[in-house]
């Protein structure tokens, strides 16, 4: 820049002022390695875009909680259970009678005994005496869980057992997941 003793400052400046508002030159693709590059980038957006719109997320919340026991519920429920478990106020809308449900119940040797049912009611608690004002500002609400299992089980055992309960709300496509804001 500054090799050429003879040229004044001014001209040396306005030159390199030239050189900087020619951005179009910094974005030429010229050799094939460069082509390869920018075609492999807009590939993978392309596939990411359809993606979002034309691919399939499944979604599902688990949450713990505690069994009460057997529920004789309505005449041809089949074997269910009654369950009560914290959720967020945000989920607790979305699960719905007839999704799909697995009960994971702790079981030997530390291992996990999965049940297949499916959610049969979703139902509020009362809130206990004095804790309503407690029970309205907290992130979490308690629920009573019936759930039909598929399996035939001894459902009077296990009263008052701890376990996982996983609800699958199905397949979306992945936008949907932005549009409402979960993940």
């Amino acid at each position: 820049m500054f090799n050429n003793p003879f040229s004044s400052f001014h001209d040396i400046v306005a030159d390199a002022k030239k050189e900087r508002e020619q951005l179009d030159r910094l974005l030429t693709v010229s050799t094939p390695r460069e082509r390869l590059l920018v075609a492999s980038a807009a590939l993978l957006l392309s596939v990411f875009g359809a993606w979002l719109f034309l691919g399939s997320v499944t979604q599902s919340v688990t949450v713990e909680g505690v069994l009460l026991g057997p529920d004789w519920g309505p005449p041809g429920a089949g074997r269910s259970v009654e369950a009560l478990v914290w959720l967020e106020d945000g989920v607790a809308p979305g699960i719905e009678a007839g999704m799909p449900a697995v009960l994971e119940l702790p079981g030997a040797e530390g291992g996990a005994d999965a049940l297949d049912g499916e959610v049969l009611s979703v139902s509020a608690v009362p809130p206990l005496g004095g804790t309503a004002a407690l029970e309205a500002a907290a992130p979490l609400s308690l629920r009573r869980v019936a759930v039909r299992l598929d399996e035939e089980v001894d459902l009077s055992s296990l009263a008052g057992t701890e376990f996982r309960l996983v609800v699958d709300f199905g397949s979306r496509a992945p936008i949907t997941l932005f549009r409402t804001g979960r993940t």
